[in-house]
């Protein structure tokens, strides 16, 4: 059987051979066996239990936590010709239902959803009459109460089990200590599983932490001495904005990417870095997950991640290739500070979690008993603005409302539309019959919502655009030409999150639900915390050995490429002179405003670069390189 899979990996994926213990992992599968898979970012999860999928008649259900993780594999799929859907936010019931009809009867071979998804008494009914050839948990780490991202929705996936209790389960983690692996293996009921595990040691990834007091000057003469596709990661937007700019201006290519830019604009930011047409990345943490550049030569941490296992996680997008890459994170003891004020203040207690739980049903208007799985686009400055919150401490909530299973909250910016008709019908498709692409908007508008006057819908554009076969940009136009043209009320919005209600509004009790295990997970993440600071601050032990210790692995040796093990020299101030002079000539206040160092100094030590000829003096008086 494992020549099929070969057969499979090479025609649909590409690939001439498996990665390190895939094939071991695949033969378990195909002999039927549970298995738990634990392969390092990078290290070809998914092609676990895709080609399996693949392979075996029936259909391969995938447990996935992320929306965004949903569509990206589901994408990858299609593209591959393989029959794939995934059950996201926002679909009707009726589309449920013939999604899941689609299951059954449509020859599909990976049907995606959340854990969430099986608490449907619709989607265990349908489920119950597929055949099923295998249950795949990604990111089952989400299942320990014990690991970083516990999802409590995920212990409910014995469901599966239940409704068919024959077929193989795989679960796959790329991070998992020796209690979050067997706290899977019991809560999924795993039967004589099979365990595959790699080690955590990244052998070409180099791990170099530096403590300064000049951060932004770090970061630039990394970028000047280590050329290749990188990654640095924030924690805000506004700070991807920033150092953005900071590389920028020092010649160094770079855009940035977060939640709140429109689709268009992260993906073409994206395919940029993928094809190297940028070399650095500057992003936050929504960056990363289903991306598979196998040439990043490094992956910079600008600011704490929440735990040792992100930091693992995203270290791991370098060196994908196996060539030597480095991992490089400039701190000061202000971020530590900072790192433990920013869990103080956004630690999410019962009380205030049921506060911003009423406001944000109030601000969407859902009733007490109401809103289950009703979709809401959401402008997060403008919710915060109006209730006066502190935007941290309320993204922080919704953060562990979705986490709680109460809502589902996805990043993406949209145009939020709200549209009255002024005009009938019949004179707004007068106006636009030699308008190709605005009658074909508007025939789908009023085929979707009608043409009530004097009564304001919700338009969501995606939709529109997908039954008019245009753009969202160009049904953004086309509402904003009937506003001017005084034929609708149009009022667009800007919107940055998208958040479905999973369950009833029921405020106090929804939350009272869960109110103790939030606490111990508190707990749990400050103990992570304190976690990663040890491992930031210890300048001693190798940080290679201190990573396998924390993920149980034992080994006898240092890296002797870390920067404990091989310290960081100190750069000289001609070092720093000659570093800032590498892109192109400068002046001696220009050098100064780089460095931010004295300009006696500075001169000083430009005066003994031109004695050794290191450095020559143009005719414009800027100070150049002496090649």
């Amino acid at each position: 059987m494992i020549n099929k899979s070969l057969d499979i990996l090479k025609t649909v994926y590409g690939f001439d051979l498996f990665r390190p213990l895939q094939q071991e992992i695949i033969s378990s599968v195909l002999e039927g066996k549970d298995t738990l898979a634990l392969l390092p970012t990078g290290g070809g999860k998914s092609v676990c239990y895709q080609i399996p999928g693949i392979q075996l008649p029936g259909i391969c259900i995938v447990i996935s936590p992320l929306v965004a993780l949903i569509k990206d594999q589901v994408d990858q799929l299609k593209k591959r010709n393989i029959k794939a859907v995934g059950i996201t936010g926002g679909i009707s019931y009726q589309e449920l239902d013939d999604v899941l009809d689609n299951c059954i009867y449509g020859n599909y071979d990976f049907l995606y959803m959340s854990p969430e998804r099986l608490q449907q008494a619709l989607v265990k009914e349908r489920v119950l009459k597929m055949n099923v050839n295998l249950i795949a948990i990604d990111e089952a780490h989400c299942i320990s109460e014990w690991g970083h991202d516990f999802r409590p929705a995920y212990r409910q996936i014995i469901t599966l089990k239940e409704l068919h209790p024959r077929v193989p389960i795989i679960a796959v983690t790329a991070t998992a200590t020796k209690a979050v692996q067997e706290d899977i293996v019991t809560v999924l009921e795993l039967e004589d599983a099979r365990v595959f595990k790699s080690s955590y040691e990244r052998s070409n990834i180099h791990y170099k932490i530096e403590n300064t007091g000049d951060k932004r000057q770090a970061l630039r003469h990394f970028y000047n001495v280590q050329p290749g596709s990188s990654i640095t990661y924030v924690r805000s937007r506004k700070n991807a904005v920033e150092f953005t700019l900071l590389l920028q201006q020092a010649q160094i290519t770079a855009g940035f990417y977060h939640g709140g830019l429109s689709n268009k604009i992260r993906s073409r930011t994206a395919q940029s870095w993928m094809n190297n047409k940028i070399q650095v990345m500057v992003a936050t943490n929504a960056f990363g997950m289903g991306i598979d550049k196998p040439d990043v030569r490094s992956v910079v941490h600008m600011q704490l991640p929440d735990s040792v296992e992100s930091y693992y996680q995203e270290t791991g997008r370098a060196g994908r290739d196996g060539a030597d890459s480095i991992a490089y994170f400039i701190y000061n003891r202000n971020d530590i500070e900072h790192a433990y004020n920013q869990f103080v203040k956004s630690k999410p207690t019962a009380d205030y979690l049921k506060l911003i739980y009423r406001k944000l049903s109030n601000y969407l208007r859902i009733a007490i008993g109401e809103g289950e799985e009703q979709t809401h686009t959401l402008s997060f400055s403008r919710f915060c603005a109006t209730y006066e919150l502190n935007g941290m401490q309320a993204y922080s909530a919704l953060n562990a409302l979705d986490r709680f299973s109460v809502i589902s909250l996805a990043q993406g910016y949209r145009r939020r539309c709200s549209v009255s008709f002024r005009e009938s019908g019949t004179r707004i498709i007068s106006f636009a019959q030699n308008r190709p692409v605005a009658n074909a908007i508007i025939q789908a508008i009023l085929r979707t919502y009608g043409s009530s006057e004097n009564h304001v819908l919700q338009i969501n554009t995606a939709l529109i655009a997908t039954r008019s076969n245009t753009s969202e940009e160009e049904v953004n136009e086309t509402l904003q030409l009937l506003h001017d043209q005084e034929l609708i009320e149009a009022t667009i919005t800007n919107t940055d999150l998208q958040i479905t209600y999973l369950t009833p509004r029921d405020d106090d009790r929804t939350i009272n639900r869960f109110s103790r295990e939030l606490e111990r997970q508190n707990t749990l993440r400050l103990n992570k915390l304190k976690s990663l600071v040890q491992l930031v601050t210890n300048t001693t032990t190798c940080i290679n050995r201190m990573l396998l210790e924390y993920f149980d692995e034992e080994t006898d040796r240092d890296c002797g490429n870390c920067s404990n093990c091989a310290p960081i020299v100190a750069r000289t101030t001609s070092e720093q002179i000659l570093i800032a002079l590498q892109n192109q000539p400068l002046d001696s206040q220009q050098i100064c405003k780089e460095m931010n160092e004295d300009k006696d100094v500075v001169v000083a030590h430009l005066k003994t670069l031109l004695e050794q000829r290191k450095v020559l003096l143009t005719s414009h008086n800027k100070y150049k390189i002496n090649e």
